[in-house]
C-alpha cells in the first residue's frame, strides 16, 4: 500500500514549504492548516515510520534542533510502507528545512541592515510621548476648540451654549493656500526665464517638497509646545525664543524682520510704478511723479492708511474683493494666454538651460511662504496631525500648479521674441508694453499684479505689527495698543519705504535678497533645528506628538544642506566672488 501522508504546517513561511512540496514532486502529499480544535493524534519521525506507531508527538526534524518551526506531520500509514516513497519525504523535509534556514539568515541580514538604518536616520524614543492614545490615533485631537452662542429660549431667557468648532481640512487648507499666493508670483517668470520652462519647473517642485517639509515640522513643533504650555496661539518668534539658544533665537527674530522688511520694500517699489501709470493715465503724473519719491509714498501711504484707519472686519471685507479680483484675473490670464502661447517652443532643448536655475531657487522659495499661518492652522485643526498634514500639503500643491501654470502661460507667450528670456529681463513688463497675446491678455496682467501687490502688502502690514507688538511685548488692541499704534505703523512701514527710495525699480532684487537669505533661514535652517534637538537632543522633556515627517534625521540634514548652499552661492554671488574669479582665471588665459 502507498504512503499517504497530510502535512500540517504552522510556520511563517508557508510559501517556502508549498513550493518544496508541490503535487508534481509529491502527488501522495496534501498540505493544510491545522485546525486549534483538532483532537488527531501524531505518529514519529517519518524515517521512522513502520508498524510502530507513536501517537504522542509531533514530527520533528532530528537535523534541525529548533522546534519553533512548529512543522507538523500527520500520517495515516498502511503497514506494508514503500520504502522509497519514505526516503522521497525525508529529502523534501530535508530541502524545506534548508529553505527555512537560509530565509532565517535573510531576515537576521534585514533587521541588521534595519538596525544600522535606524542608527543613521536617529531613533525616536516613544517613552516621551505624553500621550500615547494620540499617537496611536485613538484620540485624534490635542485640544477642543469651543465656540459660544447666545440663544434666546420661548419665555425670553438667554442662554449661552458652549458648542465644539473644530474647523476643517478645507478651511485650513484655504488659508494655506490665500497666503502663499502673494507678489512673489510676479517675480517667478523674471527668476526662471533664464533656465528655461522644464529646468525652472522641477526647481519649483523641489521648492514645494522643502517648504512643504518646513511647514510640517513647524506644525510639529507648535503642537509640542501647546502640549508643554497648555496654551494654544503659539507664534513663530515664540517657537524660536522657546525651542533655541538665545544666540539662535535673536538670529530667528532678525531673520523674520530682514525677510518681512525686504519683501515690504518690494511691494511698495511695486506699488509705485502702478500708482505712476494710473497718474499718467488720468493726465497729471508727470506734475506728481516727478518729485522724487511721491509715487511711493502715495502707494505706502493709501494701504497703509486704509489698515491704520479701518476696522479689521472692514479691512477683510475690502482685501476679499481684492482677492476675489485676484483670482478673476489669474483665471483669465491663463485662459486668453493658453490660446497665444507657443508651448512647443517653451520646452523646445534650445530654449532649457539647466546650469542656470541654481539662481531661480531664491524666488521659488519665496513664492512659496505659508509659514507664519501654520501655528493658526494647528489651532483651527485642534492639533490633529493627520487633518494638518493634509491642510498643508492640499494648501502648498494648489499654488503650485498655479504657479507652474502661469510661468507656462507667460513664458510661452514671449519665448519667440528676440532676447526675452535674458537674464533681468522682467517677461510681464514685457508681455504689458509689447501687447504680446493681445490687448485684453495684457490689461488682465496689469490688473493681477495691481491686485496682488495691494493684498500681499496688507497681509505683510499686519505680520509686522504683530511681530513689533510681541517684541514690545505690548498687547494687539485695547487703549494701550492705540496709544502706541502710530509708532508701530511708522516701525511697519517708515523703513521699507525709506529704502525703496534708494532704487524705485528694487522689486525684484529685495525680493531675491529675502528669497535667498530671509527664507532660507527662517525656513529651511532653524525649523530643523529646532526639530533635531526636540527628538533627538539630549533634553528628556516629554513630546506630545511623535515626528510628522518621516525618514528622521534624513530630510532635517537634507533641509540644513539646501539652505547652506543656498545661502554660500547666493552670498557670494552677491558680494561679486564669482565675478572676481571669472575675471582672474580670465586673465591667467585659463578660459574666456
Amino acid at each position: 500500500m502507498m504512503v499517504k501522508p497530510i502535512l500540517i504546517i504552522h510556520t511563517t513561511s508557508m510559501l517556502v514549504l508549498l513550493e518544496a512540496f508541490t503535487p508534481s514532486s509529491l502527488p501522495s502529499i496534501r498540505i493544510s492548516h491545522r485546525s486549534k480544535s483538532s483532537s488527531t493524534k501524531y505518529i514519529g519521525p517519518l524515517h521512522a515510520l513502520g508498524d510502530e506507531r507513536d501517537t504522542t508527538r509531533p514530527f520533528i526534524n532530528p537535523e534541525t534542533p529548533n522546534t519553533k518551526r512548529n512543522l507538523v506531520i500527520r500520517s495515516y500509514v498502511d503497514t506494508n510502507t514503500d520504502v522509497e516513497s519514505k526516503t522521497a519525504t525525508e529529502n523534501l523535509i530535508g530541502e524545506s528545512d534548508e529553505r527555512l534556514t537560509k530565509l532565517e539568515n535573510q531576515e537576521s541580514s534585514i533587521r541588521d541592515v534595519a538596525s544600522q538604518l535606524s542608527k543613521i536616520t536617529g531613533t525616536f524614543d516613544k517613552e516621551r510621548l505624553a500621550f500615547p492614545e494620540i499617537a496611536s490615533g485613538e484620540v485624534s485631537r490635542v485640544f477642543s476648540n469651543i465656540s459660544y452662542q447666545k440663544e434666546q429660549q420661548g419665555n425670553g431667557n438667554i442662554i449661552t451654549r458652549a458648542l465644539h468648532a473644530p474647523g476643517s481640512v478645507a478651511g485650513a487648507a484655504a488659508l494655506v493656500a490665500g497666503t502663499t499666493i502673494g507678489a512673489g508670483i510676479l517675480a517667478l517668470p523674471t527668476a526662471t526665464a533664464p533656465s528655461g520652462f522644464l529646468p525652472s519647473s522641477t526647481a519649483l517642485c523641489i521648492a514645494w517638497l522643502y517648504m512643504t517639509i518646513s511647514g510640517l515640522l513647524i506644525a510639529e513643533l507648535s503642537i509640542n509646545r501647546i502640549g508643554q504650555t497648555g496654551r494654544t496661539g503659539v507664534g513663530l518668534l515664540e517657537l524660536y525664543k522657546s525651542s533655541l539658544t538665545k544666540e539662535l533665537a535673536w538670529v530667528g527674530s532678525a531673520a523674520y524682520l530682514f525677510l518681512h522688511y525686504a519683501v515690504m520694500v518690494a511691494y511698495i517699489s511695486q506699488g509705485s510704478a502702478i500708482v505712476g501709470t494710473f497718474l499718467d493715465e488720468v493726465g497729471i503724473g508727470s506734475s506728481i511723479s516727478s518729485i522724487h519719491g511721491m509715487d511711493q509714498l502715495l502707494f505706502a501711504t493709501f494701504v497703509g492708511g486704509m489698515v491704520y484707519l479701518g476696522k479689521p472686519s472692514e479691512v477683510e471685507n475690502i482685501n476679499n474683493i481684492l482677492v476675489l479680483g485676484v483670482i478673476t484675473s489669474f483665471l483669465g490670464i491663463i485662459g486668453l494666454g493658453v490660446g497665444t502661447a507657443d508651448f512647443s517652443a517653451l520646452v523646445a532643448p534650445v530654449n532649457q538651460h539647466p546650469e542656470l536655475v541654481v539662481d531661480a531657487f531664491p524666488i521659488c522659495f519665496l513664492s512659496l511662504v505659508y509659514q507664519n499661518v501654520v501655528p493658526t492652522v494647528v489651532t483651527q485643526l485642534e492639533g490633529d496631525r493627520e487633518k494638518i498634514t493634509k491642510s498643508l500639503v492640499i494648501g502648498t500643491s494648489v499654488p503650485l500648479i498655479m504657479f507652474l501654470a502661469w510661468n507656462a502661460v507667460i513664458l510661452g507667450n514671449i519665448v519667440n521674441f528676440p532676447d526675452a528670456l535674458q537674464t533681468g529681463l522682467d517677461p510681464i513688463s514685457f508681455l504689458r508694453s509689447e501687447g504680446v497675446g493681445g490687448e485684453t491678455l495684457s490689461q488682465f496682467v496689469s490688473v493681477f499684479s495691481e491686485l496682488a501687490v495691494t493684498t500681499s502688502l496688507i497681509g505683510f502690514i499686519y505680520g509686522m505689527l504683530d511681530a513689533l507688538t510681541d517684541a514690545f511685548q505690548l498687547p494687539v488692541t485695547g487703549p494701550k495698543f492705540n496709544r502706541w499704534k502710530p509708532l508701530l505703523f511708522a516701525g511697519a512701514l517708515l523703513p521699507p519705504f525709506l529704502f525703496s527710495l534708494g532704487n524705485p525699480d528694487i522689486f525684484y532684487e529685495a525680493l531675491e535678497y529675502g528669497g535667498a537669505f530671509g527664507v532660507s533661514t527662517l525656513f529651511l535652517v532653524l525649523p530643523p533645528i529646532m526639530a533635531w534637538q526636540q527628538r533627538y537632543g539630549e533634553s528628556n522633556n516629554s513630546l506630545t506628538v511623535p515626528p510628522m515627517v518621516p525618514f528622521g534625521k534624513i530630510p532635517l540634514g537634507s533641509l540644513w544642506k539646501a539652505a547652506g548652499t543656498l545661502i554660500l552661492e547666493q552670498g557670494a554671488d552677491k558680494l561679486g566672488v564669482f565675478d572676481f574669479f571669472k575675471e582672474l582665471f580670465a586673465k591667467q588665459g585659463w578660459f574666456s
